[in-house]
């Protein structure tokens, strides 16, 4: 019997680990630090774009690149849109074609490739056996032995387990340095699933899963192209959403919306490899299109999510696909990684803006020759999830806050929602924020203004938090401001490091958006 109320096991222990000895302080900012553009002008986006990336593959699995966009046409609920944009494969390409030496060697190099894909590489060590793990990690030392010297796209390593999220490799296009991060890592044992694999047992492997996926799409949000996560393991546990209270299964919906949707704005597609052969749940209240997509047959605000909720149907609603019942795990994940780099990027408007007529929007996407197959998410939550404020007057943060703030802390991944640089002059840090990544709210005197969140987290050599801090800041840019690609906010953080800090995280989150950036710096 599935209680009725739902725990939020990674978001409390993160609070504790770092927020139990958080100072908050609210302070007023001087007028943003900016460079002048004559002709600058503000961009009011009042209706969404919806970008999808495709993959077309024939009938033998093989991508399709060479198709036009009078191939393809777009429905929504039914209703057919207009395409407003079309790139080919080849518009995602690497710069400068095949490369002597890695474009990419760390996050900050993301910036060189444009629209070019990115890989990230998921070791899910918290609801994969632990023999199955190591036998996914000499599957992956195969992968990667088979790769050429420089990787063709640029890829992140990390490991999601019970207790951590592990950056094992910053993005690279250097095989022989991930192979060395591989050789290296020992898994983590999967305490939490040993424990009981049912009940609020699976719902916490669920969210902690969805909180490992919302983390990823938050710190990519920054690069524009394509992010193709390939996850080694099994995934959450099968939840049964019938058998839940109406108030447990809205809690649990609240969280699937809101990751689905940062997936979505951050272009993340899913590719699941599962080392233990598991099967894509074949229940659902709905039925098949003619091209084999969801159609909801209900009404239901759940979409896809209705009914037998499985790792394998979300990785398949956000595009992707699912790789079981096979040894070679190591031909699995070259499969995701080679589909994943040959994709059409489409763009439209949606032509009902409204968002009462139904919660979740499905998405077909059909070709002119149907023996092809197109491969792209199968949807969209109408209500974006709300970005939640920071509290004043002492109040307590909002789970979701807690959860985004201390997450982007307490990793080593690298977040550029933002662009953030630090510097240390005398008597604290200054924080360099890229001005267009903020939101600027118009204000009754014509000027702009920008708000901020900072957490400043101190770690000792071992990787231990000796402190944090938490500062609100208001920028203000004056009626005759002007706003460029290069103009620069300053935020002046009057903080000094404790004895025996060894590292120094910030964490910058806009206020209005939710978008996270980070920096750090060396003692």
């Amino acid at each position: 019997m599935i209680s009725r109320r739902l725990h939020l096991p990674l978001q409390i222990q993160c609070s504790l680990l770092l927020l139990g000895s958080v100072m908050v302080a609210a302070a007023q900012s001087s007028t943003a630090n900016t460079s002048a553009l004559q002709g600058a002008t503000t961009l009011h986006v009042t209706t969404r774009l919806v970008v999808l990336d495709v993959v077309v593959l024939d009938k033998a699995g093989h991508p399709v690149s060479n198709l036009d966009r009078s191939q393809f046409s777009i429905t929504e609920d039914k209703i057919p849109q207009v395409l407003r944009s079309f790139d080919p494969p080849s518009g995602h390409a690497m710069p400068g074609g095949k490369q002597a030496r890695p474009v990419v060697r760390g996050t900050a190099d993301l910036a060189k490739i444009g629209n070019a894909p990115v890989n990230i590489l998921v070791f899910d060590e918290l609801n994969t056996k632990w023999d199955e793990t190591a036998y996914a990690r000499l599957r992956m030392e195969q992968f990667l032995k088979a790769q050429p010297e420089i990787l063709a796209s640029p890829t992140l390593l990390v490991a999601a387990g019970d207790s951590r999220f592990v950056v094992l490799h910053d993005y690279t296009q250097s095989r022989a340095e991930l192979l060395e991060s591989v050789r290296a890592h020992f898994p983590q044992y999967p305490w939490q699933m040993m424990r009981g694999g049912s009940g609020n047992g699976a719902i916490e492997r669920m969210e902690q899963t969805l909180g490992s996926l919302s983390q990823i799409a938050e710190s990519s949000r920054g690069t524009p192209g394509r992010k193709n996560v390939i996850w080694i393991g099994s995934g959450y546990p099968m939840i049964d959403t019938t058998g839940l209270a109406d108030e447990d299964q809205e809690k649990l919906m609240v969280l699937i919306r809101r990751v689905t949707d940062r997936m979505l704005e951050a272009r993340v597609t899913l590719y699941m490899v599962d080392p233990a052969g598991a099967q894509v749940s074949t229940e659902s209240n709905g039925i098949a299109g003619e091209d084999g997509s969801f159609v909801d047959t209900g009404g239901s605000s759940l979409g896809p999510y209705k009914g037998k909720l499985d790792f394998g149907t979300f990785a398949k609603s956000t595009g992707g696909e699912v790789f079981s019942n096979r040894n070679d795990l190591d031909d699995a994940i070259d499969q995701g990684v080679k589909e994943g780099g040959v994709y059409y990027t489409l763009s439209y408007v949606p032509t009902n803006p409204s968002d009462e007529v139904q919660r979740y929007r499905q998405i077909r996407v059909k070709l002119k020759d149907p023996s092809l197959r197109a491969f792209t998410r199968d949807g969209y939550f109408s209500v974006v999830a709300p970005v939640d404020p920071v509290p004043m007057g002492g109040k307590k943060p909002e789970m979701q806050l807690q959860f985004d703030l201390v997450s982007a802390a307490r990793t080593q991944l690298i977040y550029n929602g933002l662009k953030v640089e630090v510097t240390h002059p005398a008597g604290g840090y200054v924080l360099l924020v890229d001005a267009k990544d903020l939101r600027w709210a118009d204000q009754p005197d014509e000027s702009r203004l920008a708000e901020v969140t900072v957490m400043t987290v101190f770690f000792n050599a071992k990787h231990k938090k000796l402190q944090s801090n938490v500062m609100e800041l208001k920028e203000k840019i004056g009626k005759d401001g002007q706003l460029n690609s290069a103009s620069k906010v300053a935020l002046r953080l009057p903080l000094q490091a404790p004895s025996g800090t060894a590292r120094i995280r910030f964490v910058v989150r806009d206020s209005a958006t939710g978008v996270l950036g980070t920096a750090d710096a060396k003692e």
